[in-house]
C-alpha cells in the first residue's frame, strides 16, 4: 500500500482519512496532509530541522497530539511544516525532526485536530486512520 490521504466533507470541520503501509508512514502522511490543507501554494522546506517530542495515552491520542503540535508550531512560527523524519515512534510517544517553509498565504487555517470519530485501524495491507480537523 502506498501512503495516501483524502479530505472528506464534514459538518463545519474536515474529516481526514489516512492510509499507509505502517504506523510510521501513517504519522508522516498525517503531517503531509495537514501541510497540504494549510498551504495556499507549493512550498519547499528550508532552514534547520526542529526536534519535536509528543507523548500520549495511546496511539490515537498520539496522532491527535502530533497534529496539534504541528498546528501550534505553524501558528507560533508562521511556518507550515512539511518535511518529517520520525526518529522514534512507540504507541505512546514520538520524537521527530521537522522542517517547514514560510507561506505567502494560508489556504486553510486549522484550529485543532479533534477526538471526534478518531480511529486507527490495522488492516492486512497496513494502517488507516480517521481524524477530524476543526477549521
Amino acid at each position: 500500500m502506498q501512503p495516501r490521504h483524502e479530505f472528506r466533507a464534514h459538518t463545519a470541520e474536515i474529516e481526514l482519512f489516512l492510509a499507509a503501509p505502517d504506523l510510521r508512514s501513517l504519522f508522516v502522511e498525517a503531517g503531509r496532509a495537514l501541510a497540504e490543507l494549510m498551504a495556499g501554494e507549493p512550498l519547499v522546506p528550508s532552514g534547520e530541522a526542529v526536534e519535536v517530542a509528543v507523548r500520549a495515552e495511546d496511539r490515537e491520542a498520539l496522532l491527535v497530539g502530533w497534529l496539534n503540535e504541528l498546528i501550534f508550531r505553524s501558528e507560533r512560527d508562521k511556518r507550515i511544516y512539511l518535511a518529517f523524519e520520525l526518529e522514534q515512534l512507540t504507541p505512546r510517544s514520538l520524537i521527530a525532526r521537522i522542517r517547514g517553509a514560510e507561506p505567502r498565504t494560508l489556504k486553510t487555517a486549522v484550529k485543532a485536530a479533534t477526538f471526534h470519530l478518531l480511529k486507527i485501524v490495522e488492516a492486512g495491507s497496513g494502517f488507516t486512520a480517521t481524524v477530524v480537523l476543526d477549521v
